[in-house]
């Protein structure tokens, strides 16, 4: 089987099932083929590679990189590289998850997330480098890692002709004896008691994504890792999708949370990493992903009055007008100063909004613009090099 092939899924019962590979399981079937390691055999040695984070290397959860303070490290990636033929699609990615973390997995669509989500649950084996999942490595102790892991890739599948309840007795019991207890107790989490003896063929979209999360907490895996889990959902079954999240993290739950969306991981995360074309480009605090600058639409009683102050504190390049509303590009720090001013003034403040919700893909470019332009340079360099090198020759 190549790379691509993804391992099957449960045996389908009646009915149509889940397509192969989609089930999300707290424990995947063992990958069989051409390229498979042996058992008990060990991962290629990581990568070296630059990152701003320091994963802790090879001794499971024994020691924790700098970022997680005294908290272990439950789930890491060293020097982890997918190639797929002359594609790189994972470029010595190192990051770390701390135990306790909701942890936002950000980039561009492309940018290497859903197949590094794959490397970690060991559906596609790395080309070099290692996830570490406590004390175990992947791909070389993938059935044990599994373990301590749910969640799902893309969209969660479940057989639309069983009730919720039914699917979860079944998908769950490939990851041991699950209680009837436990299911109620996870419908419960995710706000589908109610709806546990329904068929899931009669589930919206948002309905089915809760019940992923479901899945993913039947057999209390040390981390749940949920691969874009707002895709393609409406305003209010996003909103519900992350008021779960939020409430897992508070409730001491790991989550690994894939996106491409930079607002929604500020709502919900406390740690993050933005990835392009496989490689870290930033990690750190949610707090340190924002914009450095950022604009604010301000509503007074005095408008006139407000653009003259705003102008006096920012410059004429730092205001401008957006219909009724004015435009201050004034930064986290510029804006409580403007406020107190207007105040100051006798100006009444009515409204102070985002000017504009930045999404990651227009942030993203900020970052990643000048290392984009590098790597390109880089690659020109190294292509010239090679043709004016001699063939066979040392270069």
């Amino acid at each position: 089987m190549t790379d691509q092939d993804q391992p099957p899924g449960a045996a389908p019962s009646s009915g149509s099932g889940p397509e192969p590979g989609d089930v999300p399981q707290t424990q995947a079937p063992e990958p069989a083929g051409e390229g498979r390691p042996a058992a008990g055999s060990s991962a290629p040695a990581p990568s070296s590679s630059v990152t701003p984070a320091e994963p802790a290397r090879g001794d499971g959860g024994g020691r924790s990189p700098r970022v997680c303070d005294d908290r272990p490290v439950v789930l890491s990636t060293h020097g982890l590289t997918k190639r797929f033929g002359k594609l790189l699609a994972v470029d010595h990615l190192d990051l770390a998850v701390c135990r306790g973390d909701v942890f936002g997995f950000l980039g561009p669509n492309g940018a290497g997330k859903t197949t590094t989500i794959r490397l970690i649950f060991g559906l596609i084996f790395p080309t070099s480098g290692h996830v570490q999942v406590l004390d175990h490595r992947v791909p070389g102790e993938r059935v044990a890692a599994l373990k301590h892991l749910g969640g799902f890739v893309e969209v969660p599948a479940f057989y639309p002709n069983m009730s919720a309840r039914r699917n979860l007795r079944l998908i769950g019991s490939a990851g041991g004896r699950v209680t009837e207890e436990r299911i109620s107790e996870v419908l419960d989490v995710v706000g589908l008691l109610a709806r546990g003896d329904t068929k899931v063929g009669g589930y919206s979209h948002g309905m089915k994504q809760r019940l992923g999360i479901a899945n993913a907490l039947l057999n209390k895996p040390e981390v749940i890792i949920l691969d874009e889990p707002t895709s393609g959902l409406d305003p209010q079954g996003m909103k519900d999708v992350r008021e779960l999240v939020r409430e897992l993290g508070s409730a001491g739950t790991t989550v690994f949370l894939s996106s491409h969306l930079l607002h929604e991981v500020e709502q919900v995360c406390n740690r993050a990493v933005i990835i392009n074309r496989g490689r870290t480009v930033i990690e750190g605090p949610v707090s340190t992903l924002r914009p450095r600058e950022e604009a604010v639409k301000v509503m007074t009683g005095d408008q006139q009055k407000a653009f003259e102050t705003a102008r006096a504190l920012f410059g004429a390049q730092g205001v401008s007008w957006d219909e009724d509303y004015l435009v201050v590009r004034a930064g986290d720090e510029g804006v409580p100063e403007l406020v107190r001013r207007l105040v100051a003034e006798g100006v009444a403040v009515r409204a102070v909004v985002p000017a504009v919700e930045q999404g990651l893909e227009d942030f993203f470019l900020e970052l990643t613009q000048s290392s984009d332009v590098d790597a390109g340079r880089g690659e020109r360099a190294a292509a010239l090099a090679a043709a004016r090198s001699p063939s066979g020759g040392a270069g």
